[in-house]
C-alpha cells in the first residue's frame, strides 16, 4: 500500500494531487490521499479539490469501515498519532519516505531534499506513506497533458470576476501576489523590498499594464501600496475583492490567465504560473528553488 499526506489549503492540495496522479501514471500499486487532517481540524477552505475541480481521488477515509475511521480520527485528536503512526501501532511495517520533518512517527523515515523531483522513490517496494508537499514543476510537467484534463477551473459566472477575466483577454495585465495570513505568524512573508524589485522589473518589461493585486488581506495592500512599489504601475491598479472563501479559487484561475505573474512564496500562486499557457507569459518568481 502506498499513501499521500493530504492537508492545506487549494495550492498544497494541488501539488499533493499532482504527486498522486504521477504516482498512478508510473506505478501499479494502488496509491491513497490521507485526508485524516480535514477530519481533525478546519483549515483554510477545507477539502478543496473535488469541490472545485469534481475530481475524485481514492481517499483513505474511504477505505475504513466508518467505524474504525471515526475511532481512528478520534485517536489523532486525542493524540494518539496520526495515520501513519497508527498503522505501525497496529503492525503494519509501513515506512515513511518525507521531504520535510513535521510530523511526528516513531518508525523507519527515508528523507529527499524538499522541492526536489525524486521519480525513483515511486518505485519502492515497502508499504510507503509519502510525506511532503512535492512543489516541483517536473512532477506536473511530465504529466501536464493529463492534469490540465482534470483540473479544469468552473466557469466564471458572476459580473465582477467577467469584467476582470475581459480586460485580461484585452489587455496587458500582471497579477500581483501577496500572501499574508498565517504566513505572517509563520514568518512565511515577503519582505515588502522584494515587490518593490519586482514591480521595477515588470513595469520595465510590460509598460502601460494594468495590475491586478491578489491577496488574502487587500485592506493592508490597499495601505500599503507604496511600500510594495505598486504605485509605480503607469495603468490601472485593481485591487481584487470579493473571492473569499469558497470562491477563492476564483483568484488563481484569473492570476493564471495574465500575461505577467509576480508571484508570492506560495503554492497557491505557483501553480497558478505552471498552469499558464501563454505563450508570451513573463514570471517573477521570488524562489529560486520552485522554478516556473
Amino acid at each position: 500500500m502506498k499513501i499521500q499526506y493530504f492537508n492545506g489549503g487549494l495550492g498544497n492540495q494541488i501539488f499533493q494531487y499532482i504527486f498522486y496522479r504521477y504516482f498512478q501514471l508510473h506505478s501499479q500499486d494502488v496509491i491513497y490521499l490521507d485526508d485524516m487532517k480535514f477530519f481533525k481540524v478546519h483549515e483554510h477552505n477545507g477539502y478543496e479539490l473535488e469541490r472545485v475541480f469534481g475530481v475524485k481521488p481514492n481517499l483513505i477515509s474511504n477505505y475504513f469501515e466508518p467505524d474504525v475511521w471515526e475511532y481512528m480520527v478520534s485517536v489523532a485528536k486525542g493524540g494518539g498519532g496520526d495515520l501513519c503512526q497508527q498503522m505501525k501501532d497496529m503492525g503494519s511495517d509501513i515506512v515513511m519516505v518525507a521531504e520535510t520533518n513535521n510530523f511526528s512517527f516513531d518508525g523507519e523515515v527515508h528523507f529527499v531534499p524538499s522541492n526536489g523531483y525524486h521519480p525513483d522513490i515511486v518505485s519502492l517496494a515497502e508499504n510507503i506513506y509519502y510525506f511532503g508537499y512535492w512543489i516541483n514543476k517536473n512532477w506536473f510537467l511530465k504529466i501536464r497533458e493529463t492534469l490540465m484534463k482534470e483540473l479544469v477551473f468552473p466557469p466564471i459566472n458572476d459580473k465582477v470576476n467577467l469584467l476582470y477575466a475581459e480586460l485580461i483577454e484585452k489587455e496587458r495585465c500582471v497579477s500581483v501576489h501577496i500572501r499574508r495570513g498565517d504566513f505572517i505568524t509563520l514568518g512565511y512573508n515577503l519582505p515588502e523590498q522584494f515587490y518593490q524589485e519586482a514591480m521595477e522589473n515588470m513595469t520595465a518589461a510590460l509598460p502601460n499594464a494594468a495590475y491586478l493585486v491578489f491577496s488574502d488581506d487587500i485592506p493592508w495592500c490597499e495601505a500599503n501600496f507604496r511600500n510594495l512599489g505598486l504605485d509605480k504601475a503607469k495603468g490601472k491598479l485593481i485591487f481584487i475583492t470579493g473571492n473569499e472563501g469558497e470562491k477563492s479559487y476564483i483568484d488563481m484561475d484569473l492570476m493564471s490567465r495574465c500575461q505577467g505573474m509576480i508571484l508570492a512564496n506560495s503554492s497557491f500562486s505557483y501553480f497558478a504560473a505552471l498552469y499558464n499557457n501563454r505563450a508570451d507569459r513573463i514570471c517573477i518568481n521570488p524562489s529560486s528553488i520552485r522554478e516556473v
